[in-house]
């Protein structure tokens, strides 16, 4: 009886213990829980992926071409890349020695003009005095106004004052040159000769100015586009040089005025253009030499003509005219869907900062360490080596006692200055409760469409459907719990 109740106790006892450390445990769990921060996760899962494809093109401006009149050398009037209205004077041709012996001509003959009478004090003309006295009473009638600051009435005086000095100038000059003989005659002469020695050259369209030329203006013409052969949308044109001429003999091309639209015709495999129409606008993905990037352009296509496995388009749009200017060849990127993909939200990828050292400066084999050089005194820093890439070991930037500009022993007499950071992107992975820093490849098949991202299987090994990542990268550090 005395061994039955003992055996109950144990018994009660054990129980006991298991309820406490079942609570105790729960407690503890509901504590972490509570703790460890919201951190939201997303199923990685597989999607469509689209894969880019180059294609080379010619570029088609709206664009006229002005010769010069004459020989001589050319002097512009406004500057290149500068919107010009039709009628604007571009550009003159002139023989510049005698333009110049001309301009100093007319001057000495208007300085020689002026100087009869108008150093004298006595001016003896009734008009051009009266026109003084009025100058004068205008400055003495307002000159409260320099102190009362009424800002509208210096702007009259300033309009009313330059009215009577150009009326008084013009009466100085007018007696001055009746009294220089031939003052006439040899005026209209020195105006003739300049009409003989110089050209004035004008825009007969708007459009943007421009003296570079690459000599194919008259070949990719607006007529000629939609009966391009092969052969010359697929012409490499050579490189021209970006400044202007100096010295045009007659009928050289001067310069060149520019639309504001432009196209670009190419041949395009039919399987990136299924459902294409003339008429629709389209995001095509044009090579800018500008940022030297592909940019999305809306371009709209005007002319389709389809072939066995080719067709011949042309796109049409007028935007970033300026950056395509001196552009003749041209790559786009049109895309097809080729395979899945891992996808993943933007926000979910991460860049991390890496060291890149090379192996024989890692030292251990199971735990990793680098040797770092102080000037005093050698100290081992252990490291862990995220990836090994060729001859090099990729080490985080911000592993504590390591910097950039250091300099690492091989411990064999060899140095290493740490001058060189990798950037690498990844994702947060979660599977076991904590953040795990995953790499990811960006390579071309990569695409961005509403939000996401998608990667290539193949080159995302580190990545499985089925995974559960950190949607918001910026949430979490590497290692960091998450529930």
């Amino acid at each position: 009886m005395e061994r039955r109740i003992r055996y109950s106790s144990i018994s009660a006892y054990f129980i006991l213990g298991v309820i406490i450390i079942y609570v105790i445990g729960h407690l503890i769990n509901r504590g972490v829980n509570h703790m460890a921060p919201n951190i939201p996760t997303e199923v990685v899962r597989i999607g469509p992926i689209d894969a880019p494809q180059t294609i080379s093109g010619i570029i088609i401006r709206d664009e006229r071409v002005y010769h010069a009149p004459r020989d001589g050398q050319i002097v512009f009037a406004v500057s290149e890349g500068e919107r010009v209205r039709s009628g604007t004077r571009v550009a003159s041709i002139q023989d510049v020695a005698e333009v110049t012996a001309i301009n100093q001509d007319m001057l000495a003959l208007d300085q020689h003009a002026m100087r009869i009478d108008t150093m004298r004090h006595d001016y003896s003309d009734p008009n051009v005095v009266r026109l003084n006295n009025h100058i004068r009473g205008q400055v003495d009638n307002r000159a409260h106004s320099f102190t009362s600051h009424n800002l509208s009435d210096l702007y009259a005086l300033r309009d009313n004052l330059n009215q009577s000095i150009t009326h008084r100038n013009q009466l100085i000059i007018s007696r001055s040159m009746h009294a220089v003989s031939g003052y006439a005659g040899e005026q209209a002469d020195l105006i003739a000769r300049m009409g003989v020695h110089s050209t004035n050259m004008y825009a007969r369209s708007n459009g943007i100015m421009t003296p570079i030329l690459d000599g194919l203006e008259n070949i990719f013409t607006l007529a000629a586009m939609e009966t391009l052969t092969r052969e010359q949308l697929n012409f490499t044109p050579d490189a021209i040089p970006l400044f202007p001429p100096q010295y045009l003999e007659a009928n050289e091309p001067a310069f060149r005025i520019v639309g504001n639209t432009w196209y670009i015709a190419a041949y395009i495999p039919n399987e990136l253009i299924r459902g294409y129409e003339v008429g629709q606008t389209r995001t095509v993905f044009v090579e800018n030499p500008v940022i030297g990037d592909y940019i999305p352009i809306s371009m709209r296509i005007t002319h389709m003509e389809m072939y066995t496995r080719e067709s011949r388009v042309i796109l049409r749009t007028s935007r970033y005219v300026m950056d395509f200017m001196h552009r003749r060849n041209v790559n786009i990127r049109m895309t097809q869907a080729v395979e899945e993909g891992l996808k993943i939200p933007n926000t979910a990828v991460a860049t991390r900062d890496y060291f890149m050292v090379p192996i024989n400066y890692i030292h251990g084999i199971i735990e990793n360490s680098v040797l770092r050089y102080t000037g005093e005194g050698n100290i081992s820093i252990p490291v862990t080596v995220s990836e090994w890439a060729g001859a090099y070991a990729h080490i985080r930037s911000d592993t504590p006692g390591l910097f950039f500009g250091d300099v690492l022993l091989d411990g064999q007499g060899g140095r290493y200055t740490i001058d060189s950071v990798h950037s690498v992107q990844g994702v947060y992975r979660a599977n076991h409760g904590f953040a795990d820093f995953r790499r990811i490849y960006t390579d071309e098949l990569i695409v961005d469409r509403g939000g996401s991202t998608l990667l290539c299987p193949v080159r995302n090994r580190g990545l499985r459907e089925f995974d559960s990542i950190v949607v918001d990268a910026l949430l979490v550090t590497d290692g960091q719990m998450i529930w």
